[in-house]
């Protein structure tokens, strides 16, 4: 019989990452595809406003600028798609270029298999191109999940502004 010597630290440490793997192995991992749609400032209906005009003689006319939104989210996207939800939350237009703002967005799931769930999203907006945001938390189905939203334009009308996000997120299992 052969006897084996464990230290109390490495044994410590077995059971920490054993409980982390445990812990990993009931992560779920999901990727949401649906389209944002804005209503615009001045269009019937605005699902968005600036609220703060704080730098009007800026060479950048959108500078300084804070503005809010409580934006439709869709399955499809056609503007007629089921409604899945609301994007409620600031934009900063923080950037002396014009071509990005800071958002922090909550996704609001209103209806769907993730009705009733939330997801928090930060990160910088890019306009013309693919936009890039961590998702930071989330509630419901979703708490404490981490991630990553792409986003980009589709379509944009005098009126309307459609985009596409895909988002990939992991969060603890129930």
């Amino acid at each position: 019989m052969m006897n084996v010597l464990v230290s109390f630290p490495s044994f410590i440490l077995f059971l920490l990452l054993s409980s982390a793997m445990v812990a990993f192995a009931q992560n779920h991992s999901d990727h949401l595809h649906f389209y944002f749609l804005e209503r615009v400032v001045g269009s019937p209906n605005a699902t968005a406003a600036v609220s703060v005009n704080l730098h009007p003689e800026s060479p950048v006319p959108s500078f300084g600028n804070i503005g809010v939104m409580d934006d439709i989210l869709l399955e499809g996207a056609d503007p007629s798609s089921p409604v899945i939800g609301r994007a409620q939350g600031l934009v900063v237009y923080s950037d002396l270029t014009g071509l990005s703002a800071t958002t922090a967005v909550n996704l609001v799931f209103t209806a769907g298999e993730h009705n009733g769930s939330t997801l928090a999203m930060f990160g910088r907006y890019e306009s013309g191109r693919v936009s890039d945001r961590s998702i930071v938390g989330g509630s419901g189905q979703f708490r404490l999940a981490r991630g990553y939203a792409l986003s980009q334009l589709v379509d944009a009308t005098a009126t309307t502004v459609t985009a596409e996000f895909d988002v990939y997120i992991t969060y603890p299992g129930p």
